[in-house]
């Protein structure tokens, strides 16, 4: 599905797409959470009329491949950080945190995106495959920025996770590639 000059149609069926991914997406955090995690409704974002403003610096970015091309990202803002942090490393000892901070947001990340993915998949009816994630510590949402303009892409599509106390916010990004 190309995401240059998308049709109504197109751009409805992405809407579609992305609401059943987020929706496993929460529930995939509230797995692995243990906390009820829900889904909002997901917006379309012209690239052009988006920009990153630092507010969401922790991410996970995949390549997809398959029947949906683009990037698929799972993007934390600054404090839901430290809410994985303690409930992701409960039992770490300081000198091992970092590393195993870092292990566990990419296997968070891989376990978030795969549900989203086959859940994508599965309403598709076709095979998306993942490529390995890449953890970014540090500006996340500049990064998938940079991604993007680099892809062409012309449209995103977000959707909003949190808590139900709020305590803990996520934003799952899917970006169609564009093809030529």
């Amino acid at each position: 599905m190309a995401s240059s000059n998308l049709s109504k149609t197109d751009l409805d069926a992405l809407y579609e797409l992305s609401s059943v991914g987020a929706s496993h997406a929460a529930r995939a955090f509230t797995a692995v959470l243990g906390c009820e995690v829900s889904a909002g409704a997901p917006s379309i974002l012209r690239v052009d009329e988006h920009r990153p403003d630092g507010g969401w610096p922790t991410g996970v970015i995949f390549e997809s491949d398959g029947e949906l091309c683009g990037l698929v990202a799972i993007l934390l803002p600054r404090g839901a950080r430290e809410v994985l942090a303690s409930s992701l490393l409960a039992g770490i000892t300081a000198g091992d945190r970092e590393e195993a901070f870092a292990s566990a947001l990419r296997e968070l990340g891989n376990i978030v995106a795969s549900r989203t993915i086959s859940a994508m998949a599965d309403l598709l009816g076709s095979r998306i495959l993942l490529s390995v994630p890449t953890l970014v510590m540090d500006g996340a949402d500049f990064e998938l920025s940079r991604q993007l303009a680099q892809r062409g892409s012309d449209y995103w599509i977000e959707s909003e996770l949190a808590s139900a106390e709020a305590a803990l916010k996520a934003r799952v990004v899917l970006i169609p590639e564009t093809k030529p």
